[in-house]
């Protein structure tokens, strides 16, 4: 590990145990996920750097940017709220957001993209017996008229690998991709590394 890479966590460590913790249930029945593998855990440290040790982890490979320009906007899934923790490279920024299905059907989140980030993954962490833990979540199933929040200690993405310099402030487009092959979009708010909420 380099320098830069020391120095960040041992900030972020820092901040962790500052920080609350924040509620990550979720209503009963409203989210159902598939296909969670945990690839690392730690002790009470924020999502963006533990679980993303030298072993790293298998991604499947994101659609490409013009694939994504092609799907269809969902008329049932509406993304609001949503907002970048910016942590110091080259750990990820982790991003939050309020998922809502407005539609009939339940819906499946199988990922999200940026042309700011080169890597974006869907996460869970998890607590237990004073550890967190994160997981890589393949799909979040969302049922009709339920909500899916992804805030810190919870359901969250990870943002990997920028493409360009990103810093507090900046807007970042999202692109929330479904299992139908529909997209939802957002706007996504730069916030400092120690933010707790939008």
């Amino acid at each position: 590990m380099n320098h830069a890479s020391a120095a960040a966590l041992a900030l972020l460590g820092a901040l962790a145990m500052a920080m609350p913790v924040a509620n990550a249930s979720a209503p009963q029945g409203a989210v159902q996920l598939a296909h969670a593998h945990a690839h690392g855990s730690h002790g009470q440290a924020p999502e963006g750097h533990a679980a993303h040790g030298q072993g790293g982890h298998a991604m499947a490979a994101a659609p490409s940017p013009e694939a994504i320009a092609a799907m269809p906007v969902s008329t049932a899934l509406a993304v609001s709220d949503c907002w970048i923790r910016l942590v110091p490279a080259p750990a990820p920024s982790a991003g939050y957001f309020v998922a809502a299905n407005k539609g009939a059907q339940a819906v499946t989140l199988t990922g999200a993209a940026s042309p700011r980030y080169a890597a974006v993954m869907l996460h869970q962490t998890t607590h237990a017996d004073g550890m967190s833990r994160m997981s890589h979540v393949h799909g979040a199933e969302i049922q009709a008229g339920q909500k899916l929040e992804f805030k810190p200690g919870g359901y969250h993405i990870m943002l990997e690998k920028p493409t360009q310099e990103i810093k507090v402030g900046d807007i970042v487009p999202m692109q929330f991709l479904l299992a139908s092959g529909d997209k939802a979009q957002a706007d996504c708010e730069v916030k400092p590394a120690n933010t707790l909420a939008k």
